[in-house]
């Protein structure tokens, strides 16, 4: 019973990561300014930033659920 529902919140959590992967804009900076220091990296404006956090968590919680799911199913 508690296997299936942390099953259903895991599929629940990926389709929303999916989403907010998919909403954010994509910069089209290239791996250059990623590695050259581009000090906003973890710091986002507005709606943007909204994003980063959401999906910032969102994938936390994802890697939190694999751990959990994979722990309890055996």
């Amino acid at each position: 019973m508690l296997a299936t529902l942390l099953v259903i919140l895991f599929a629940l959590i990926c389709a929303a990561l999916v989403l907010f992967v998919l909403l954010q804009v994509p910069r089209q900076s290239g791996l250059s300014a990623g590695l050259g220091g581009g000090g906003d990296l973890f710091g986002g404006r507005g709606v943007e930033g909204g994003l980063v956090r959401i999906t910032s968590v969102l994938g936390g919680l994802f890697m939190l659920m694999a751990l959990l799911l994979n722990i309890i199913q055996r």
